[in-house]
């Protein structure tokens, strides 16, 4: 199962997200609700604590992922693989993220698991831990929340603590929390499979941020200082 989480109304992105969901070819849904309008003041009070209680778009976002993971649960899922509308699948996605399942399921079945699978942050493994014909590698934070598999008992590990303790902070940032707290094992992908075009700046972002010119061009060159990087670690 995909889940997109998607802003209703924003039929660009759905223009853009529709083009590639023959690379993934799995059923999928969109995540429409939880957008700024839909945050009511009970679920700004369930949900949120500090400053995610407004409205606004982090709290949006962050809501449609808790709503994505509501899906999983309710429907008795397995687990989803959870993207975000401004996503780019790179060449071969289908095939190593299939492998990747296969790891999921013959290793690390029994676990609460996050898997990351995108390149936007630019955080790779490096190269002295990269294990021959693995795709998933442990990790002990999140890097960003653009592509990821979650399975059903990673979802309700999120779901139950934030019910608990509220939502203080973005998803990802969510996930690095519950990982360090030992809540949820989270592993990144080698290779990186996708990446937000938001992040590379092939798309602009909808949370609102100091102006960044040249920004495809900084993360380009980024991306190639990083790759070098990582292969030499």
């Amino acid at each position: 199962m995909l889940l997109i989480i998607h802003v209703k109304g924003q039929h660009s992105r759905e223009a853009f997200i529709e083009r590639q969901l023959a690379a993934v070819n799995t059923p999928y849904r969109y995540i429409l609700d939880g957008n700024r309008e839909d945050l009511t003041p009970e679920i700004l009070d369930t949900w949120f604590s500090g400053g995610m209680h407004s409205v606004g778009p982090a709290a949006s976002c962050t809501y449609k992922h808790l709503l994505a993971y509501s899906h999983i649960v309710d429907n008795n899922l397995d687990g989803a693989l959870v993207i975000e509308d401004d996503l780019r699948f790179y060449p071969r996605f289908k095939d190593y993220f299939s492998k990747s399942l296969d790891e999921i399921r013959t290793s690390h079945a029994s676990e609460p698991l996050i898997a990351n699978y995108e390149e936007s942050s630019l955080m790779l493994i490096p190269r002295s831990k990269r294990i021959k014909g693995t795709i998933l590698h442990r990790a002990e934070r999140d890097r960003f929340a653009g592509c990821y598999y979650i399975n059903r008992a990673a979802a309700e590990v999120v779901l139950a603590y934030v019910r608990e303790h509220k939502a203080d902070r973005p998803i990802d940032r969510m996930h690095s929390l519950l990982t360090e707290k030992g809540l949820v094992n989270y592993y990144w992908s080698h290779p990186c499979l996708a990446c937000q075009c938001s992040c590379d700046g092939t798309m602009p972002t909808m949370i609102p941020t100091r102006p960044r010119p040249l920004k495809r061009l900084k993360w380009l060159y980024k991306r190639i200082y990083k790759h070098l990087l990582y292969a030499l670690r």
